[in-house]
């Protein structure tokens, strides 16, 4: 696993931004190690790994861009379970020299992206490689790397909409691995477990087989491929390993990978999917979207933040406002004395329920202007300007 990161996430291919040769280049070798461990294409055509199309988007220097997701198989053997699928996912494409929302003073940088998201690539690829040729599972098992998901989840929404041999109506669920890399001593995070009944049972139960501790989260971050499956009626999770301060920055480097976590994530992996591909019956969706819809919802234009706090939000808190597990060095939090543990609770004269309305807030506001943000430490209300 380590290997693929240091590939993907080296100078060479500068970034993996949208449209470069860094992001071909990336797609050439997860094909690759798709058709080496035995998996069969499900691209556009019988013996093809990708799945090509075109998309307008504003970007600096085109308009129009050519995109690929890299999709690979291991059929089911139960003619019952035709066309159904198990989906696991994991996008390839990181932010290049800066594109999109580049953080101030990084623009021209390599924006390495080894732990966003080289590392769920990597565990893809590995059990991928694992079970590749040996596995028989009773239903379909798709592997897919989806392009420009930092672009808005243009891959997977488009992988929804054009998922014909194994429609989104047929889809058992999906397991998406995003930014695996920076597990440490923390436990797996699990997003998502609200869309169906039986996740939080499968992935507590992976967890004591495994003995990786695991923490599950009903936040729905809206932040991933999986997403785009939950819109589309799809039950689907997302596995995390938190929040650290090169998220989205040239410092997502491959020297910063904790290895023995990645074994833990594929660990997990392994046991959820393989009870999901023999489980005789669909999983109790709490989702209320419609499977029978052609389509997710349409993708909305992004509205992109204009500034930077500089706060790491505890994504497993589930009470009201923010929780903070740390801030980025020489950001404004840090200057402003907020830290671990800060609960945030208003900004201004807005309340900050959760994370999206916080995100919300700060869209909003421009570069030079003067907030008050309101937090609790201890059980203490405090403000600061």
């Amino acid at each position: 696993m380590l290997k693929d990161i240091e590939y993907l996430a080296s100078d060479e291919l500068a970034g993996r931004g949208l449209g470069t040769e860094g992001l071909d280049r990336a797609a050439d070798y997860i094909a690759g190690q798709l058709s080496d461990a035995g998996l069969q294409p499900c691209g556009d055509g019988p013996d093809d790994y990708f799945q090509t199309w075109t998309e307008k988007i504003d970007m600096p220097d085109r308009d129009v861009v050519t995109i690929k997701n890299v999709i690979g198989i291991i059929p089911g053997r139960n003619p019952q379970f035709d066309g159904q699928s198990i989906v696991i996912g994991a996008h390839y494409d990181s932010h290049g020299l800066g594109w999109p929302d580049c953080l101030k003073g990084n623009k021209g940088k390599i924006h390495h992206g080894a732990d966003d998201n080289a590392s769920g690539i990597s565990v893809l690829l590995e059990y991928a490689r694992l079970v590749g040729k040996k596995l028989q599972p009773e239903r379909t098992i798709v592997f897919v790397a989806f392009s420009a998901e930092e672009a808005g989840k243009l891959g997977s929404l488009h992988y929804i909409k054009h998922a014909d041999k194994y429609p989104a109506s047929k889809m058992m669920a999906m397991i998406n691995i995003d930014t695996v890399g920076q597990l440490g001593q923390d436990a797996l995070t699990i997003f998502g477990n609200y869309s169906a009944r039986e996740w939080v049972h499968i992935f507590r139960g992976a967890g004591y087989v495994t003995g990786v501790p695991i923490k599950q989260s009903t936040l729905d971050t809206g932040n991933g491929d999986e997403k785009s499956f939950i819109d589309a009626g799809v039950p689907a999770v997302h596995l995390f390993s938190g929040a650290r301060d090169n998220y989205h920055r040239p410092t997502d480097t491959v020297d910063r990978i904790d290895t023995a976590g990645l074994v833990k994530t594929a660990a997990v992996l392994k046991e959820a999917v393989e009870y999901l591909a023999a489980r005789p019956e669909p999983l109790a969706s709490t989702l209320t979207a419609a499977k029978e819809s052609s389509a997710p919802q349409e993708k909305r234009p992004r509205t992109k933040r204009k500034v930077v706090l500089g706060t790491v939000p505890a994504y497993d808190y589930t009470g009201k406002g923010v929780k903070l597990d740390g801030v980025t060095t020489g950001s404004p939090a840090e200057k402003a004395g907020l830290q671990e543990g800060d609960i945030l609770v208003r900004i201004g004269e807005t309340e900050i329920e959760d994370l999206e309305t916080f995100s919300d807030i700060l869209k909003t506001l421009q570069a030079g202007n003067e907030i008050t943000i309101v937090y609790m430490r201890d059980n203490i209300e405090h403000s600061v300007t």
